[in-house]
């Protein structure tokens, strides 16, 4: 038994002793290395941080507490002003073998600084003048131990980095930030960020709001990514099949047949992946939408009927929140055998779309749909200019109902959980100017 279980036990014993007969105590440690380039030069922070958090309930009430440090096995705890507490009961996990990259040592100085550096030269060389004025990397690992009076008992690691990006044109001009997620540091390739920080700068630089407002669209990863996080609410609690309802078609289709849509906290390569989720039940692959058809919602084990449903989904935000659900990795499945490239090639006349100008509007209930976006326009497979002040719009219910294909170039953006998808070929929706 490990010295954090070890606690944990001696913790629920204590509180056992006290007449709690629903505990859980959480143990989390964590260490973190940080590298900032910026206008004070180069700075670099290492940090240790211990934390705690104890759920428990008598007949009457319950409470929750959390603090930094080692926890305490006689600790003060408060005495309480919610409703008695119910926690889960243990399942069996399945084995799953760790990611070596949770065992990697932390990025140091040097590798984060030439990382960096890398590719802050490769935007200097394609636009002339153009500077990496802000970067921030922050390489961390986790472990934690949990333990219930149900008797749940899960160990668990964690790995992830996160980047932050700031390139303006001379002049200080057309600012752009980007925020990206890996699970460890040395997955970044600098070349490819570099290429697109670039795309970005010279749509900046060049863009004007579009010409025209018809033909195909392409989404790139990144932004597909953010429209799968936006639509993510429509696929989650026990009110989702109904909510769903009004978008199936005769086949019960809410999608077109190229959209698949999983949740996976276990899946191969994910940030987060993990044999166990936020209280100890067994992650799982579930899939959401199965070739444009909802199968089933992400649920919570309080919310499934019967339990056994549970997607093994619930997350604690850090070791002061209360676990609860939410997607781990909510990905629009790749299509391996379908380049982005292919995709392009294919439009004579429409757009690809690069990222967000602000943030998304997808209401399924009002069935609208107003995405902020900039890229370029696309003529005989081609861009032909770069479009900024431009919004995606159309019918909400439109948006993955009107995907053509989709390509096998998955990427991951962070939110609240992990969100993933490849290079997307939509019709049925529009690219306008964007109103002032």
């Amino acid at each position: 038994m490990s010295q954090g279980m070890a606690l944990a036990e001696e913790i629920l014993a204590a509180l056992a002793r006290r007449g709690c007969r629903e505990a859980e105590v959480y143990l989390k440690r964590g260490r973190s290395r940080c590298v900032a380039l910026g206008v004070a030069g180069v700075e670099v922070a290492n940090c240790l941080e211990e934390g705690w958090a104890v759920r428990a309930s008598d007949r009457r009430r319950s409470w929750f507490a959390a603090g930094s440090g080692p926890a305490r096995p006689l600790g003060e705890w408060p005495a309480g002003d919610s409703p008695p507490l119910r926690l889960v009961d243990p399942q069996p996990v399945a084995p799953w073998t760790a990611p070596a990259e949770l065992g990697a040592p932390l990025l140091g100085e040097g590798e984060a600084l030439a990382l960096l550096e890398t590719i802050g030269r490769g935007i200097a060389a394609e636009v002339p003048g153009a500077r990496l004025v802000a970067a921030r990397l922050e390489d961390g690992a986790s472990e934690s131990d949990l333990a219930s009076s149900r008797g749940v008992r899960a160990a668990c690691r964690h790995r992830l980095a996160a980047l932050r990006l700031e390139v303006v044109l001379p002049g200080g001009r057309g600012g752009i930030v980007a925020d990206l997620g890996e699970r460890e540091a040395r997955r970044f390739r600098p070349q490819a960020l570099s290429r697109r920080l670039v795309d970005r700068l010279l749509v900046a630089r060049d863009g004007r709001p579009p010409a025209h407002d018809g033909g195909e669209i392409v989404l790139a990863p990144g932004l597909a990514a953010r429209l799968v996080e936006a639509t993510a609410p429509w696929l989650c609690g026990p009110d989702a099949e109904g909510a769903l309802a009004p978008l199936r078609d005769g086949a019960g289709r809410i999608a077109a047949g190229c959209v698949t849509l999983t949740d996976d906290g276990r899946r191969p390569g994910g940030i987060l992946a993990a044999a166990v989720d936020g209280e100890g039940s067994p992650t799982a692959l579930v899939t959401l939408v199965e070739e444009g058809v909802f199968r089933q919602p992400l649920l919570a084990w309080w919310e499934a009927r019967p339990p056994q449903r549970a997607s093994g989904c619930v997350r604690r935000a850090s070791f002061r929140d209360l676990p609860r659900r939410a997607p781990t990795h909510l990905v629009l499945e790749p299509n391996p055998r379908l380049t982005p490239g292919e995709l392009v090639a294919g439009v004579e006349r429409g757009f690809y779309l690069l990222d967000l100008e602000g943030a998304p509007v997808v209401d399924l209930a009002g069935d609208t749909l107003a995405v902020p976006v900039c890229g370029f326009a696309l003529a005989g497979g081609r861009a032909a200019a770069p479009v900024r002040g431009a919004v995606l719009t159309g019918s909400a219910r439109r948006l993955w109902a009107g995907a053509v294909a989709v390509a096998r170039d998955l990427e991951w953006v962070l939110g609240d959980g992990a969100y993933g998808a490849p290079t997307v070929l939509l019709s049925g929706l529009e690219v306008r100017r964007a109103v002032p």
